[in-house]
């Protein structure tokens, strides 16, 4: 309970972050979005309540501080999220190179979905910007990826003695449960 509780105050915090840093760093320009590694570590780590909820509340704050159409980046942060628990089965997802790789590929993804909606329904060609705004900030978040994972991981350890290991569950669900 006291999980929901928080989401929030992490959420704006985080989003704040990442915003202040795009500006000191970048100039705005670019923008590290450490809120859709968030999302993706989330699909990764945690069960499908928790990180539903968790891709919810994200997307809706970025939504909400950001200024963008209410209600796109909540979903294509859920869409998101629920890629990446998908691949959470199938994939190693212990390995950096497939966690740099996916979250190139996450954030193409998101972008590419942004540049659609806004050319489909709001008649703005953002086509232009794909080449030289959107392809390297996926890179940057292709890199930081990585990072943000270990440094989660030495925060479970920190915290908790041990890292992350998966429940094992009955089923082929990772539906906890446990209430």
């Amino acid at each position: 309970m006291i999980y929901f509780l928080f989401l929030p105050l992490l959420s704006i915090l985080l989003i704040a972050l990442q915003i202040a840093v795009a500006d000191i760093i970048f100039s705005g320009r670019l923008v590290i979005e450490l809120s859709l590694i968030a999302v993706i570590y989330a699909g990764f780590r945690l069960d499908l309540i928790k990180g539903a909820a968790f891709a919810f509340v994200f997307g809706f704050i970025f939504d909400c501080l950001v200024g963008s159409i209410t209600g796109l980046f909540t979903l294509i942060y859920l869409l998101i999220f629920v890629i990446s628990f998908a691949v959470s089965f199938v994939m190693d997802t212990d390995k950096l190179h497939f966690v740099a790789g996916f979250g190139f590929v996450c954030a193409l993804i998101e972008q590419l979905l942004v540049v659609l909606f806004y050319n489909l329904m709001l008649k703005f060609n953002a086509a232009f910007s794909i080449p030289f705004v959107l392809l390297p900030q996926a890179m940057l978040i292709g890199l930081f990826t990585p990072l943000f994972f270990y440094l989660m991981r030495r925060l479970e350890v920190f915290v908790y003695g041990k890292p992350f290991h998966r429940i094992e569950r009955s089923g082929d669900s990772r539906i906890s449960a446990e209430i």
